[in-house]
């Protein structure tokens, strides 16, 4: 492969994923190690189903699926390119547990299980908070990296060992502010 058509595949890859961070107001953001973990130590002991909205490369989720093979893990992605490549990957892994979808959670009219996991641009959190309102039921947990889900009110928030992130932590029933 010339330097040529290597320079023109990168440029498309770039191209998609800038297309797709504006039209999505969000820029696929990966998980580190560490982060991962934390994230994970938040989750209920018991078996459940976790969804991860806006799953990306697939960081997050296959990593919960792989730690946890008691827990039903859905990622949900919109942007092709992370989407395909996280699907590469959990192919890879073949995890049982573990579902990728391409869709948008706005649009997805299914309950998002137990817990749902995000760490998504602060612009996309108050759609986040509306989808939840209307789909998720009571008890369920919601555990945002970073951003806070605006007129929610958190019953945690704790400063993330693995850099200067916050984790929000919400249960549906007891988040609304007031």
């Amino acid at each position: 492969m010339s330097e040529l058509s290597i320079l023109v595949i990168l440029g498309v890859v770039i191209a998609l994923i800038l297309i797709y961070a504006i039209r999505l107001r969000a820029v696929p953001m990966p998980s580190g190690r560490k982060a991962r973990t934390e994230i994970i130590s938040y989750l209920p002991k018991e078996p459940c189903r976790v969804t991860d909205f806006g799953s990306g490369w697939g960081d997050l989720a296959i990593s919960i699926a792989r730690a946890r093979p008691d827990i039903t893990v859905t990622g949900i992605e919109l942007s092709p390119l992370p989407y395909a490549v996280s699907r590469i990957r959990a192919r890879l892994a073949q995890l049982e547990n573990l579902s990728l979808v391409h869709a948008d959670f706005r649009k997805r009219d299914q309950d998002p299980g137990d817990v749902v996991v995000c760490f998504l641009d602060p612009r996309v959190m108050a759609d986040i908070g509306d989808v939840l309102n209307q789909r998720m039921v009571l008890g369920g947990i919601v555990i945002s990296r970073a951003f806070a889900i605006p007129g929610w009110q958190a019953f945690g928030e704790v400063p993330m060992q693995s850099g200067s992130d916050m984790l929000y932590l919400y249960r549906v029933g007891s988040h609304l502010s007031g």
